[in-house]
């Protein structure tokens, strides 16, 4: 008999949740602390896991040879990446899948965040006392420091081997205790699940079918419009052309919903398919399953707006702003957490100061989305490549068109 798999187990657990909300009532909050539980268990070691994931990404980048090639293919990971946040960010404010459903009453609002202008604000992300910053989970300054950490231990070269050593050691540590963590977590989700439905009734399921629709055709917009556009204007080839050699890489991304798993077949595809050089696809590939998340992106604005509108949560223009620069920086370091959609989307929630329980409403439906946005993130780290390869004179375009056979 196959063994079920994390993901399925919280599917089930959600549908249970569900179920006995519907059942039971409200009598059901009296578990919720079931699932405040598993908030506090995930939670534990996000901060020393946020902190050296965004050190190690930076610190394994040899800036000093990075060059122009290395800058391109960064600024095209950055560049995209602020597209699809702006993405999920308008169609969560032009759909609110999360809006005109009554907040469970026993919630505790978090307060508004106190206006300040924008040079304050600016101000704000540096930390004074990174320590601090940690203590009081200011996630956005551990990220601003990390960065800097990060570039300062690449530039020092062969003298910060075993600091690097240290960090990946207690960042893998930290992940131990996360994926020791996850093993909770159908229980925690069925208990946030029940308390919520218990609280809220049938009502729950509409925010759902929102979220889920949004995801998807937001990913879509960002696939057909964006990708192509940089397949078309920056290499200069028929991006139809593109997505008939990219069909392999696009199936394995959608089923395994890995953009790990599918790292091998980009990287072959890219050199066989698209004709893009040996030497570019190996450095632009890899860095962009690590720094490129756009389908992630779209996903955790457009959840965490969700989450915001349907705890009533109160938010302006500058805490989408600030959840915008959360996103981004945390992106770069999420690579190889366990549950990553989960647990960033907690991390980002309590960044903001907004209701981390919020992750139970969609933690049983995040299947299906999951596998629109990995495939997302495969084809934009192959169109970044194939763009800076066009540049670059790195391109056989023959190879492209089917007109050359090229074997791995």
């Amino acid at each position: 008999m196959r063994k079920l798999s994390l993901a399925t187990w919280i599917l089930i657990a959600t549908l249970l949740g569900l179920v006995a909300g519907l059942i039971v009532g409200k009598p059901i909050a009296n578990i919720r602390f079931l699932g405040d539980l598993f908030l506090r268990l995930v939670l534990m070691a996000v901060v020393p896991m946020v902190f050296c994931s965004v050190t190690l990404a930076l610190a394994r980048m040899d800036l000093r040879d990075l060059g122009r090639v290395g800058g391109k293919v960064i600024a095209y990971y950055v560049g995209t990446t602020i597209i699809a946040i702006i993405l999920g960010l308008l169609a969560a404010n032009l759909v609110q899948p999360g809006a005109g459903i009554q907040a469970p009453p026993d919630l505790k609002r978090p307060t508004t965040m106190p206006k300040v202008d924008i040079v304050e604000a600016i101000l704000q992300i540096v930390p004074r006392n990174p320590i601090d910053a940690m203590a009081r989970f200011d996630i956005l300054g551990v990220v601003v420091f990390s960065i800097f950490l990060g570039i300062s231990l690449s530039l020092l070269g062969k003298r910060a081997t075993a600091v690097i050593d240290f960090f990946e050691t207690l960042r893998d540590a930290m992940i131990n205790i996360v994926r020791i963590c996850m093993y909770y977590a159908p229980i925690g989700v069925f208990a946030l699940m029940a308390w919520v439905t218990g609280t809220l009734g049938i009502g729950i399921i509409l925010p759902l079918v929102k979220y889920m629709l949004t995801v998807i055709v937001t990913i879509i917009i960002q696939t057909a419009v964006v990708v192509s556009l940089v397949v078309w204007l920056f290499a200069r080839l028929d991006p139809i052309q593109f997505y008939r050699q990219c069909t392999e890489v696009m199936l394995v991304a959608f089923t395994t919903r890995s953009s790990n798993v599918s790292l091998p077949v980009a990287m072959e595809c890219a050199e066989t398919k698209l004709g893009i050089s040996k030497k570019l696809s190996g450095f632009a590939l890899p860095l962009g399953a690590v720094m490129n998340q756009d389908g992630m992106c779209i996903y955790q604005a457009i959840a965490a707006i969700l989450i915001a509108q349907f705890f009533g949560v109160t938010f302006t223009l500058g805490d989408q702003i600030r959840l915008l620069i959360l996103i981004l920086l945390i992106g770069f370091g999420s690579a190889g957490i366990p549950s990553g959609g989960m647990v960033l989307l907690a991390v980002i929630l309590a960044g903001m100061g907004w209701p981390v329980e919020g992750i139970a409403i969609i933690a049983g439906v995040d299947a299906i989305p999951d596998m629109f946005r990995t495939t997302l993130n495969v084809l934009d780290d192959l169109s970044g490549a194939l763009a800076v390869a066009s540049s670059e004179g790195q391109l056989d375009r023959e190879v492209y068109y089917g007109r050359k056979v090229v074997t791995a």
